[in-house]
């Protein structure tokens, strides 16, 4: 009786080792995937083809871009519950520049690249703003990726 318990116990073991070596599969998702992530600076025929809405890392963080009837750009931005306006506007081939002004009258630099995100082979176009000291959700964020909304 003894020597059938320890042949189950050495076939128990040697399914077990086959198991473990085993590739995973049935749902499972294997961990060696590749991830690509990176921004082409995009420049536009026509100041007036960047106007739209961009939307960042959450609804209610977004930028309202539009040109006015003197071909200017106007920006606002709204960071949850904080709003400001940009003045001092600098284009430079796919670089925007300007001054955020806040409601409470605080200032600070706004730096940002128009650019083509390219995400694991999915392109999508937007605007990537710099230097910024965001706060969402127990994380702070230097830049962040807004992308044009498509349905204005």
């Amino acid at each position: 009786m003894r020597s059938k318990q320890i042949v189950v116990a050495v076939a128990v073991l040697a399914l077990l080792a086959l198991m473990s070596a085993a590739p995973v599969s049935g749902g499972q998702k294997l961990k060696n995937k590749k991830k690509e992530k990176r921004f082409e600076p995009v420049v536009k025929a026509s100041v007036a083809d960047y106007a739209g809405r961009y939307v960042g890392i959450a609804p209610d963080y977004y930028l309202d871009i539009t040109t006015g009837v003197d071909g200017q750009l106007s920006v606002t931005s709204h960071e949850g519950a904080r709003r400001a306006t940009l003045r001092d506007i600098r284009i430079e081939g796919a670089h925007l520049n300007g001054t955020r002004v806040y409601t409470n009258g605080a200032a600070k630099d706004f730096t940002a690249t128009f650019a083509n995100r390219i995400l694991n082979g999915e392109t999508s176009f937007g605007i990537l703003v710099e230097n910024l000291d965001v706060e969402f959700e127990g994380m702070t964020f230097t830049r962040i990726f807004y992308q044009l909304d498509p349905s204005p």
